[in-house]
């Protein structure tokens, strides 16, 4: 049977009863248009879960930090120096698998500004705590060679400590002094403020300004005002790593050669290629184990899991929204199933005379499979649309917090399943209809 023929045929018998074929193509509408704005929330879902993950730099760096030795060497744990700065240095001249060594010391204090003051991180650091956490600079400056060298008293202020103690803004708090316990600062940078993609969405649309309010006098606890995602990011005031041994840890550093043999209380390390963060973790345990003599008291976090229970979570997202919303296709596609088959009992004489004049099976057969197709196309068709309709709603009218993201392949994947639903559903009928024998058809009344 030519292909075209066939297509008018379903065409005009879909005309015929049009109320009937509107009905049985709006399930299929809703199927896909369900099956299209469930994977277009999934996706973003996960691009938000990603976006988290990338905020905190876990999938590219390798957390190196303190662990209890193994019972075999409880005897000689004290042999180990614990993690100092030599071991930064080790690892910076062991491979050329590593980019960056960033080491941490963190201490609590009273952050004090005239009247203003609050309790919080204190980190000393270096350059690369940068790029170990994935900062950048608002305002002002980082870190420098020198500021370590001089053990300078300078501070780079988190988002949470310029809004407390410069509610005027962070360009207000470039150049002032604060006292860290006591101990006078003066402030040359500040980080931005770092929210999730949800809070951005929010403050985007009006319903939040993201900000917290700063307190006019007295002292206050940063992250008892709202939900903080990165809290090591935004409640953190950072100094150099050199000053905060001084001042604050009072340990003594070594010739400037060797630079300081200081305690620390962790530091991360970045491979060239995250790819081989397991090989460079083997040789950071090698190395450690060097100059720990031989005491196994470090732990070694890659992060690998934590990025695998994520991506674990888009799919199981993905795929319970898939199953839930391919229910409605399902469903659709039974619809189809079930109008072809009362299309049958109606036209039994008229397949009965066109098998008395010549027509095959199979062309029977196709013709009312090109009906179940064109009913599945059109019912695809406006599903798609509905879909970005729905999406639109979703994104625009009822703002929801992660925003929906449409990808061509969730689109095709839907309209493709919409499309074989209808056929799967037309071939019940257009079998039976193919066999029916050409004498009890034209009997049929």
């Amino acid at each position: 049977m030519n292909i075209f023929y066939a297509l008018s045929e379903g065409m005009r018998d879909i005309g015929s009863h049009k109320f009937r074929s509107f009905l049985t193509i709006m399930g299929v509408v809703f199927g896909v248009s369900s099956l299209m704005t469930m994977f277009a929330i999934t996706e973003g879902m996960a691009v938000s879960m990603r976006y988290q993950i990338s905020g905190y730099g876990d999938a590219d760096k390798i957390h190196v930090g303190r662990a209890a030795p193994p019972a075999r060497q409880a005897d000689i744990a004290d042999r180990s120096p614990g993690i100092t700065y030599r071991d930064v240095m080790a690892l910076r001249a062991a491979s050329p698998l590593i980019s960056w060594v960033s080491p941490l010391v963190a201490h609590s204090a009273w952050v004090n500004y005239e009247n203003r003051g609050l309790r919080g991180r204190i980190v000393g650091t270096e350059e690369g705590y940068l790029e170990m956490d994935k900062l950048s600079i608002h305002t002002g400056r980082y870190l420098t060679p020198f500021d370590q060298a001089n053990r300078s008293r300078v501070a780079v202020l988190g988002s949470q400590f310029w809004k407390e103690l410069f509610p005027e803004g962070p360009e207000f708090a470039l150049g002032k002094k604060i006292k860290i316990q006591g101990v006078s600062f003066e402030v040359v940078g500040t980080f931005p403020e770092y929210m999730t993609r949800e809070q951005e969405r929010a403050r985007l649309l009006g319903k939040s300004d993201g900000s917290k309010k700063a307190p006019k006098r007295g002292r206050s606890r940063p992250g008892n005002q709202q939900y903080d995602p990165y809290p090591y990011k935004n409640q953190i005031v950072s100094i150099p790593i050199t000053t905060m041994q001084a001042i604050f840890k009072s340990a003594v550093s070594t010739d400037a050669n060797v630079g300081p043999d200081t305690k620390l209380d962790y530091f991360q390390v970045g491979p060239t290629d995250p790819s081989q963060k397991a090989v460079v973790a083997e040789q950071i345990r090698n190395v450690l184990l060097v100059t720990h003599e031989g005491i196994e008291d470090v732990g070694i976090e890659t992060h690998e899991q934590k990025v695998e229970d994520v991506e674990k979570s888009v799919r199981s997202a993905r795929l319970s929204g898939a199953i839930i919303a391919g229910i409605g296709l399902v469903v659709g596609g039974l619809g189809i199933c079930n109008i072809m088959l009362a299309s049958i009992v109606d036209r039994i004489r008229e397949i009965g005379v066109r098998m008395a004049l010549g027509a095959s099976p199979g062309n029977i057969f196709f013709q009312l499979l090109m009906e179940a197709f064109l009913l599945a196309l059109g019912g695809g068709l406006l599903g798609v649309a509905a879909g970005y309709g729905l999406v639109y709603v979703l994104d625009d009218v009822l703002q929801i917090p992660n925003q929906p993201i449409i990808e061509l392949d969730g689109v095709g994947l839907s309209f493709a399943f919409a499309i074989g639903t209808g056929i799967v559903a037309g071939l019940y009928p257009s079998l039976k209809a193919s066999r029916l024998k050409p004498v009890q058809a034209l009997q049929f009344d």
